[in-house]
């Protein structure tokens, strides 16, 4: 069991290309501490395995160097080549030794025509994959499939007769037989190039229909050490899957058997819902509301194919109310979405749901929804300039405006202005005004402002050396917080003094600024 455990394969994307090896050797002790702990725990079989496998994250670090740098049957070949109980040192000199693989080039007359392109592409064996053998030609010098492999007597045969076992959970047993040896083959000398390595490599792709052409490429998926190998936990619902085996010692490999038969996991089940929806950057354009909605990509037996998006509001009309629903369809690659044109003052129903499409049937995950309120759309407002809070004073609005420091700075130019009132119809609009204000902190109170109006506010930097940054940084905001008929209410008579004495000061600061 534990010598079992001494490789693990991963898939690893570079440049394009697919490599997929990486080598995990578990040392003594973490076997020790495994094999105790697995005598003390009375579990069931898939249990103790879970144990197995808790130790191999440390160990696969190690390793995971070697995984874009070598082929795994050169990793394979070194690994038996140094044997059980070998220092790493080993292994890393193997595996930077120029190594001449068994076989002999083809010759000239038996070459492809990509084998003799006019191209340099090798300059030794070792900067070949698999089985090919770097060979120069009358053109060049090219990686190419070597002959003479059968004549070998110190390779180990080509496995045969791979055999597939399904187990319930996707778990698979595979199991195969020593091919014959050649027929100049006899039995390899009795030392340490006798340790076998058998790589196993699978291919697969998603769809209830098997198709080669559309197969992935192989990858090492399981290394063993027995004519057998158990897959768990590794194989995905809704793929159909194909198998090969090679057997490596530390002279080589002649090669992979045979593939499989192609063989399909149980049907996938719908996508889980997307997870963790959350809304940011709200913001006003143009006296509408933008807001990006972001979630989380769900669990899924087959690949998402797409998602959906949809927003609702409750419009209430003179006899009955309805609901004005929009949808949206995003690409599988994108886990946001900017909701455009939201009207203030509503209450929005929001949900995503993903959808992953399994040969000509649909397979939709539940809506995950959010309920949001755009009158509190500032709670969800960029981390830069914003407005952390609204309050009604006097029945006039208070806004805070807020924006991050910079070390650089002196002092901050903050404009402000009304930009629209929808309270105001053709005539009764009255005359946009500007203001501003030159301060030091990171904050300022915008006073006066009108219920149910729009406006604009800018900070602009002011540098050290006089200068400042220009446009500076813009937003929209509605203000809001005061009833309608605030005006009108009584006040306490120390209330109302209160508001009288303010209202003279900002009249009077008001005048200075207006341009």
């Amino acid at each position: 069991m534990i010598r079992s455990l001494q490789w693990v394969a991963v898939t690893v994307e570079s440049g394009g290309k697919q490599v997929v090896w990486a080598r995990c050797r578990v040392g003594e002790k973490c076997a020790r501490r495994a094999r105790e702990q697995g005598e003390k725990e009375d579990r069931s079989a898939q249990e103790r395995w879970w144990l197995w496998w808790l130790l191999l994250p440390g160990c696969l670090a190690s390793w995971t160097r070697y995984v874009e740098e070598y082929d795994s049957i050169r990793v394979a070949r070194c690994d038996a080549r140094c044997g059980e109980n070998h220092p790493d040192e080993c292994v890393e000199n193997c595996l930077a030794s120029n190594y001449t693989k068994p076989g002999y080039c083809p010759e000239r007359t038996s070459m492809t025509p990509f084998e003799a392109a006019c191209l340099d592409a090798c300059v030794d064996d070792s900067r070949c994959p698999d089985l090919a053998k770097c060979c120069p030609h009358d053109c060049g010098i090219t990686c190419m499939h070597p002959v003479g492999l059968d004549n070998r007597n110190d390779l180990p045969a080509v496995p045969e007769n791979l055999q597939i076992q399904q187990q319930k959970r996707n778990l698979v047993l595979l199991t195969w037989r020593n091919g014959r040896p050649g027929v100049s083959n006899i039995s390899v000398n009795e030392n340490d190039n006798d340790a076998v390595r058998y790589l196993v490599e699978e291919r697969h792709l998603v769809g209830p229909r098997y198709l080669e052409s559309r197969l992935s490429s192989w990858t090492v998926c399981h290394v063993s050490t027995k004519p057998h190998a158990t897959l768990r936990s590794r194989l995905k619902t809704g793929h159909w899957y194909q198998f090969r085996v090679a057997a490596v010692n530390g002279n080589g490999s002649r090669g992979y058997s045979q593939p499989s038969r192609p063989f399909k996991t149980k049907e996938p089940r719908n996508p889980k819902e997307p997870q963790n929806l959350t809304l940011s950057n709200a913001r006003l354009v143009g006296g509408k509301l933008r807001i990006n909605l972001r979630w989380v990509k769900p669990a899924s037996d087959v690949p998402i194919s797409f998602y959906k998006v949809f927003w609702s509001r409750l419009i209430h009309g003179p006899t009955n109310d309805s609901i004005l629903v929009y949808h949206k369809t995003i690409l599988k690659d994108k886990t946001c979405y900017e909701l455009k044109n939201l009207e203030l003052k509503c209450q929005y129903f929001l949900q995503v749901q993903a959808v992953a499409v399994y040969g000509g049937r649909r397979l939709t995950s539940r809506k995950a929804s959010k309920v949001f309120n755009s009158t509190d759309y500032m709670a969800y407002g960029k981390a830069g300039l914003h407005v952390r809070r609204m309050n009604c004073h006097c029945g006039e609005v208070k806004a805070r405006l807020v924006w991050p420091t910079s070390g650089d700075v002196d002092a901050y130019n903050v404009t402000w202005q009304e930009e629209s009132c929808s309270r105001e119809k053709g005539s009764d609009r009255r005359r946009k005004s500007a203001a501003w204000k030159t301060v030091q902190t990171s904050y300022y109170d915008l006073r006066q402002l009108r219920n149910d109006c729009m406006y604009s506010a800018t900070v602009r930097n002011i540098f050290k050396n006089g200068e400042n940054d220009g446009h500076g940084t813009s937003i929209e905001f509605f203000a809001t917080g005061c009833q309608g008929d605030q005006k009108r209410q009584k006040y306490s008579r120390r209330k109302a003094g209160r508001c009288k004495k303010s209202s003279r000061s900002r009249r009077q600061f008001s005048g200075l600024f207006v341009i």
